[in-house]
């Protein structure tokens, strides 16, 4: 069985002012590789601890992060201190055979997408598909851990998804191809209490400045830091894409 840790970047608003893209990253592990994988995952963060102060209780949240907010306000990292940390995550990341990231990301201001688009249901419903694909052909069962804050239409969507699940045909039309390996609803977990999805929150972050950077962002570089982690990516989640990242439209 695997298990996917998922969270979010980006505003799932139609404001593109706030953030052009909307991202969803899935941290997916084996059981069996579980015990094992948060042993390293704890010693990183007690390097992390070493380096720059940050209690093994900090939620290691991307945006507070680079915002010196949330449990890095009373740190006072510099943003070349903020940014080893990004690459650090990233480095760790990379490492970290057995573990597969699942990326979807949205561009809400593509001229393909309706004004009335539920956003975050459509890259849910993208990230599920390429997520039941993966565990169809490793003729596995798994599950979704995701972070608190859209639990209901996550919820809701899974189940109708077992039922009513339409796929693009490539001879035209749809076929039905109901999800039967991601088992149970999924459980919300605040990463405050989850290693896992404050690694998610930091790889769907560093997903996204792929294509939303500041100025800032592309000084210290940190904008490209998710070709890091390409040998962790699930390439074969979208053909068209080198790094594997689901885009649409």
């Amino acid at each position: 069985m695997y298990i996917a840790y998922v969270d979010e970047s980006g505003d799932d608003g139609h404001n593109v002012a706030i953030t052009q893209h909307f991202t969803l990253s899935g941290i997916i592990i084996a059981d069996s590789n579980w015990k094992i994988f948060l042993e390293k995952v704890k010693a990183f963060r007690q390097r992390l601890k070493r380096d720059f102060g940050l209690t093994l209780k900090a939620d290691l949240r991307a945006t507070d992060l680079w915002r010196n907010s949330g449990d890095f306000r009373g740190l006072r990292l510099s943003y070349a201190d903020r940014t080893r940390i990004f690459r650090k995550t990233a480095e760790f990341l990379r490492s970290s055979q057995g573990v597969t990231i699942l990326t979807v990301s949205i561009d809400k201001g593509s001229p393909q997408l309706s004004s009335t688009a539920k956003i975050s249901e459509i890259a849910w419903t993208m990230f599920l598909q390429r997520y039941e694909n993966w565990l169809v052909e490793k003729q596995e069962l798994g599950i979704v851990v995701n972070d608190e804050g859209h639990d209901k239409m996550v919820r809701q969507l899974s189940r109708k998804m077992r039922v009513y699940n339409p796929i693009p045909s490539y001879f035209g039309g749809f076929y039905q191809a109901p999800v039967v390996k991601i088992i149970e609803d999924p459980f919300s977990r605040h990463s405050q209490y989850s290693y896992f999805v404050q690694l998610a929150d930091m790889s769907a972050y560093l997903a996204r400045l792929r294509h939303d950077h500041t100025p800032t962002h592309t000084k210290y570089g940190i904008h490209k830091l998710y070709k890091r982690i390409k040998p962790r990516y699930m390439l074969e989640a979208s053909k068209k894409d080198n790094y594997g990242f689901v885009i649409y439209p």
